[in-house]
């Protein structure tokens, strides 16, 4: 089985909630790697971090899951 494969196998298990938990965790990203450009996301720069680092884990861990 193809790396390709697998991981399309694992996206299609994926459910709406799972689907939106990645593009949370995607815009915490942003606002981490955009605190060096604005200052409120800089003061709260350790809550967006906390936010990233559980919705990060919280998405690869329901993506390697067997289900």
């Amino acid at each position: 089985m193809s790396i390709v494969k697998w991981s399309e196998d694992k996206i299609h298990k994926m459910n709406m909630w799972d689907i939106a938990l990645v593009k949370f965790v995607c815009v915490f990203f942003g606002l981490i790697l955009g605190a060096y450009i604005s200052e409120f996301v800089r003061q709260y720069i350790w809550i967006f971090l906390i936010l990233f680092l559980a919705g990060y884990i919280t998405a690869i861990y329901r993506f390697f899951s067997k289900r």
